[in-house]
């Protein structure tokens, strides 16, 4: 009932006498700050600093939309072959070459052409099992509505790290068979050049020899990000003519060839091999038992008693 206000009470109308306000020496003082300011100092006796001081009157907002963390760089799907399949596949493959002979002029049957047979090898392309699982309360999923999105995306996200690094490492007894270990052209780490780079470019130069020339066509580089900087400081330093690490548009070459980036790949280091060279789609086939989608379940009654339910992830995955 203050200001002039118009109240009823039991039927009867009449407005309420204005009241005088006193106003203390502080509010004075903020007023002239804050006229002095433009508007854009503003100081109260109360702060945000304490909840019983007016830090519970503060509105709180959270912008639904979480800030998203990057993955690690994640190339040997880019670069090899990828097919979807339903089960075990028996890949055949030519193990040695048949060996071609002279044969003398004489007609006799002990001088006919020499038979040596090429040797066939089988590998078998198998499928191992791999997920996550994340737990959301209802309350959580009903209040923020794009919290069930970001939770689907965190385990996509997580499924592909864990493949990823098991192209690069995987022992292929139970996982995944890794690239390190199993090709026949990469470049090693374990000596240093006269500049101290434990990746010479002359290391480099030396692997482009040891790929057959049917691979080149498609070949490429596959390392770490912090390779290609040690390799781009060693070419500084070697103060070459023609620079071998270049950049073109929005790709990297490395002695003409495209580079592609994996985190999972070995730093630079003494006995290491940081970078591999070669055609990977010929040489390393992955496999997406039934097809290369992820798949999501949401299960809404196995912890319904406890206000939640769960996500999981799995997906088959098959390499060669």
């Amino acid at each position: 009932m203050t200001n002039g206000t118009l109240i009823m009470d039991n039927g009867r109308r009449y407005n309420a006498t204005p009241q005088q306000k006193f106003l203390s020496n502080q509010y004075a003082e903020a007023f002239f700050d804050y006229v002095a300011s433009g508007g854009s100092r503003v100081d109260a006796a109360l702060y945000e600093g304490a909840d019983n001081a007016g830090g519970y009157t503060v509105p709180l907002t959270v912008e639904s939309n979480v800030i998203p963390l990057a993955p690690p760089d994640q190339g040997v799907r880019q670069v090899a072959t990828v097919i979807p399949t339903v089960m075990d596949i028996k890949l055949p493959r030519k193990g040695a070459f048949g060996v071609a002979g002279a044969k003398p002029e004489s007609g006799a049957s002990s001088n006919s052409f020499p038979e040596t047979d090429p040797v066939l090898e089988q590998v078998t392309l198998s499928a191992f099992m791999a997920g996550i699982r994340e737990t959301i309360s209802w309350e959580l999923a009903q209040d923020v509505p794009t919290f069930q999105a970001f939770a689907v995306d965190d385990m996509l996200t997580a499924q592909q790290i864990y493949e990823g690094n098991k192209y690069i490492n995987g022992g292929g007894t139970g996982e995944p068979q890794g690239l390190l270990g199993n090709v026949g052209a990469g470049v090693t780490g374990a000596v240093a050049d006269a500049q101290g780079n434990l990746l010479s470019i002359d290391a480099t130069f030396d692997v482009l020899g040891k790929l057959k020339t049917p691979y080149h066509q498609n070949a490429g580089w596959l390392m770490q990000r912090s390779t290609a900087v040690a390799i781009r400081k060693a070419q500084k330093q070697a103060n070459l003519f023609e620079p071998v690490f270049v950049r073109v548009g929005d790709r990297d070459y490395l002695h003409g060839y495209p580079v592609t980036y994996d985190s999972n790949m070995p730093s630079t280091a003494a006995g290491a091999t940081p970078v591999l060279f070669g055609d990977f789609k010929a040489g390393y086939v992955i496999g997406d038992r039934g097809g290369s989608g992820i798949n999501v379940k949401v299960l809404d009654q196995v912890q319904a008693m406890y206000s939640n339910f769960l996500f999981v992830d799995k997906s088959l995955t098959l390499n060669l």
